[in-house]
Parts: C-alpha cells; structure tokens; sequence
C-alpha cells in the first residue's frame, strides 16, 4: 500500500506544484500594453424620408409654399411686382406678427418701398418685363435706387459748390461794404 500511496500520492503533489509553478510564472511575465480604444467614427448623416414632388401624383407644391409664406414675403413680392403701396400694406401687417424680427424686417422694407416710390426711375421700368425671378427684380430696384441716391448725391454737390461759391462772394461784398462806410480797412482798427 505504500508503494500505491508513494505512487499515486506524489501525483496529485506534483500536478498542483506544476500548476502553482505556471501561476507564478504567468504573475511574474510582464502584462501586455492595453489596446488602444477604438476612435469614435461619426454617425453616418441621417436620411431624410422627404417625398420628391412628381408630375405623376400630381402634387400641388403652391398649397406648401403657401402655408409657410409670411407677410413679409409677401410684400417682397409685391416690391418686385412694383406695387408700392401693396408692399406698403404687408410689410405694416407683417409688424405685428409674433415673429421676434418681425419689427426690424418691416421697418427695411418700409424704408426701402418709401426710397423707391420717390425714385422715378425705379418706378418707371415695367416689372417683370426682364423675364426674371422676383428675388433678381428686387436687386434690379435696388441698384435702381442707388443709381437714384448716386444722381441726387450729385446734385447736392454741385449745388453745395455753388452755394460754397455764393457765400464767398457775400463775404467779400460785405468786407468792401465795411470798408467803404467806415473808411479805414478792417484789419486797421
């Protein structure tokens, strides 16, 4: 029997050494660099399920357009149909919406109706004669507008310069009117 113990006693005492042995070796081996974590990749853009208008469904695109038109628009259509007064009437309506920016967009485009309904050169073209679109009519009385204030900026300088000359003329009559009443030179006192 103590040949059966010395036999097969020995081997559970020499299979747990070895596993000790493998676990002190595996503590002892240097530990592997962590993998660097994965760099984030952006999510790919989102589709958007939006139906392209067909001649085939017969979509009616003005009834959403409509719906999203403001007074605002509305009288930037006007403007470029040059129907002043209009554009007037709208952006007034259009200042007293709910819409924060509502006051500052009416008061520009009451501005820019009152420089044009002054202007008769903007006024006189035939709009929608170019065959344009309305946003290109609106540029085209804009820079009508500035060709207006340009000619008017113009004619204030011409007549500035002549007023300019008037008064030096003034000035001099008046300096040999002084010295004629008093006599003596005026720098002479």
């Amino acid at each position: 029997m103590d040949d059966f113990v010395a036999r097969f006693g020995l081997l559970p005492l020499t299979g747990a050494l070895a596993i000790t042995l493998a676990l002190s070796g595996c503590a002892s081996a240097p530990k592997p660099a962590p993998e660097p974590a994965p760099k984030p990749t952006p999510p790919a853009p989102a589709e958007l399920n939006i139906p392209l208008p067909s001649t085939e469904e017969g979509c009616d695109c003005t009834e959403v357009t409509a719906a999203t038109e403001n007074y605002f628009d509305r009288g930037v259509r006007a403007l470029a149909a040059r129907d002043y007064e209009r554009a007037r009437v709208y952006f007034e309506r259009h200042r007293g919406s709910d819409e924060p920016q509502a006051i500052r967009e009416a008061d520009v485009g009451i501005a820019f109706v009152t420089l044009l309904s002054q202007s008769g050169d903007a006024v006189g073209e035939d709009a929608g004669a170019s065959g344009v679109d309305e946003r290109a009519e609106v540029m085209i009385l804009a820079l009508a507008a500035i060709q207006s204030l340009e000619s008017q900026l113009s004619t204030l300088q011409q007549l500035n310069d002549a007023l300019s000359g008037d008064l030096r003329k003034r000035e001099e009559a008046l300096k040999r009117l002084r010295d004629l009443t008093l006599g003596q030179p005026e720098g002479a006192r």
